[in-house]
């Protein structure tokens, strides 16, 4: 079980709202492998089209490494898991610090299937850190809002890192967000923590503590 997981909405955790929470993970610069599995079917299929989005130079590679830099790592301290090429099992038994990016949380969750790393991930004893689709993965049970990516609501399994919670992720207090929140609440009867964009949760040992500027 990891020691603690840290749920956000974006690639900004290296802001005020988050550091003072943060910082003691990050000095010590424990070695980070970062996810990039929730990619769209039309963003990457391959190799060269996965490089052009999270590749050295791709399209969200500055985006996703730059909170890293904030807290003293360098670009070569960062690994990164590339299901095309990588050897996902030897990152993994490497790494101390999991980043999963943003995206479509059940395509993630079927690339780790279809890597055969669910069980290590599910046994990882470090860090477990992700933003959007990275972080609603990390819970047992969540739901989606519709958006450019779902016409329809509905309820999802993740890996169960989490249990207890759900999240409404990228919280702009519009009116089909917080309905489909109460609607969530009401389903499976979980507290769902609304994350504005300075937002995000940590926790540890259980707890739950609220960085930024999350509603519950």
């Amino acid at each position: 079980m990891a020691r603690a997981n840290i749920l956000l909405n974006y690639y900004n955790f290296d802001g005020d709202w988050a550091r003072p929470h943060l910082e003691k993970f990050l000095k010590n610069r424990p070695h980070v492998l970062i996810l990039p599995l929730a990619y769209r079917k039309t963003q990457a299929w391959d190799d060269q089209s996965w490089q052009s989005v999270y590749g050295k130079n791709g399209e969200k590679y500055e985006n996703i490494l730059r909170p890293f830099l904030s807290y003293g790592y360098s670009e070569e301290q960062v690994e990164w898991l590339n299901p095309y090429k990588s050897d996902g099992l030897a990152q993994l038994k490497r790494a101390e610090f999991l980043f999963f990016t943003g995206g479509m949380p059940e395509k993630a969750k079927k690339r780790l299937d279809d890597l055969s790393l669910t069980a290590v991930v599910k046994q990882f004893d470090g860090i477990v850190a992700g933003a959007s689709a990275g972080a609603m993965l990390q819970l047992e049970t969540y739901h989606v809002t519709p958006d450019e990516d779902y016409s329809d609501y509905g309820l999802w399994q993740g890996l169960g890192l989490v249990g207890g919670i759900d999240l409404e992720v990228h919280y702009l207090a519009t009116p089909l967000q917080d309905s489909c929140a109460l609607r969530a609440h009401r389903e499976h009867g979980l507290p769902v923590y609304k994350m504005w964009h300075e937002g995000g949760l940590l926790i540890e040992k259980g707890k739950i503590t609220p960085m930024g500027k999350v509603e519950l």
